[in-house]
């Protein structure tokens, strides 16, 4: 019989006593030898156990400024395609504005197409680079559109012959199929499909050429547009509405650019209401068809490769003699 005492230091109090026998003596034996391996095991992995904790933490800290890393990535490249779309929306102005104002294009001038703004780090610092590139080349193009001559800017088309929110394009300028004869054809305007009764504005300042129903000498695809509105804005350029239910400006009136020429309206050609706009200029041998949606400059119906490609109209299209 073994007897284990512990004493308090306080000596008023009494010692605690445990009483173990022969089988009791052995467990408590087996226990400590069992601790005691376990503290040496212990002692011995201790070193790898640290090694492993420390790799762990600096792998989870790893992970976290990856993690950090690609958010701040994603950040940097969204603002950048933020970016790049307002540096192509711009671009694409200014080469409409020239191209209203006659000057030529420089190269790859707009950009057609935009960057996938980079799958890494190293791809979107070039395309940043790029992009301040181009960002130079506009600024640069910009100016020299500042400096150009123009005798009248106040009788260059540049606005939408009807409020941009209230119209929707049914038709481009350039190769359709007829939705009369349904067989291929040039369409050598803009349709814009508007509520009857909305107001149809002259685009910039000139004096009214033409008003009323298309002659029978204009030929029958013209008399299809019903009454019109000629207007001419110097001795090279004129612009036509056309499918008018109304007409509110008479022959030989000068106009002012944003002043109401009539009214959208309908006829039998056109069953449901829309206005038909066209711009022709003289380029010195007669009159030829040019895309409307340059020089609507309140709306975005054009996109880049339009501009730079347009559709070229068929040799024998002219203005009738009475629209001049």
């Amino acid at each position: 019989m073994t007897e284990i005492r512990f004493h308090s230091r306080d000596p008023r109090r009494r010692p605690r006593a445990w009483k173990l026998d022969e089988r009791g003596g052995r467990v408590a034996a087996a226990l400590l030898v069992l601790a005691g391996t376990l503290v040496a095991i212990g002692l011995f992995g201790a070193p790898d156990l640290v090694t492993y904790v420390v790799r762990s933490a600096e792998r989870l800290a790893l992970h976290v400024r990856t993690q950090r890393g690609l958010l701040a990535l994603d950040s940097v490249r969204l603002r950048f395609e933020r970016l790049e779309n307002r540096v192509a929306a711009d671009e694409l102005f200014l080469a409409r504005v020239a191209t209203v104002l006659s000057l030529p294009l420089p190269a790859t001038f707009p950009e057609r197409d935009l960057s996938s703004g980079g799958a890494t780090a190293t791809d979107l610092e070039v395309e940043v680079h790029r992009l301040g590139r181009r960002l130079r080349a506009m600024e640069t193009f910009r100016r020299s559109i500042a400096s150009a001559e123009t005798s009248d800017p106040a009788r260059i088309p540049s606005r939408s012959p009807v409020e941009p929110s209230s119209a929707v394009p049914l038709s481009a300028f350039g190769p359709r199929i007829s939705p009369l004869t349904h067989r291929p054809e040039f369409h050598a305007g803009l349709a814009l499909a508007a509520l009857a009764g909305t107001p149809v504005f002259a685009p910039a300042g000139g004096r009214v050429v033409f008003t009323g129903r298309v002659p029978g000498s204009a030929g029958a695809a013209w008399r299809t547009f019903g009454t019109v509105v000629v207007l001419a804005h110097d001795e090279r350029t004129r612009t036509l509405f056309g499918y008018l239910g109304s007409v509110r400006v008479k022959r030989g009136q000068s106009v002012r650019r944003g002043e109401v020429l009539g009214a959208v309206g309908t006829n039998r050609f056109s069953p449901t209401p829309q206005l038909h706009y066209g711009v022709w200029k003289h380029d010195g041998k007669g009159w030829r068809p040019v895309d409307p949606r340059l020089y609507v400059l309140d709306a975005e119906w054009i996109t880049a490769p339009e501009v730079r490609s347009p559709p070229e109209p068929p040799r024998d299209a002219e203005l009738p003699s009475a629209f001049r």
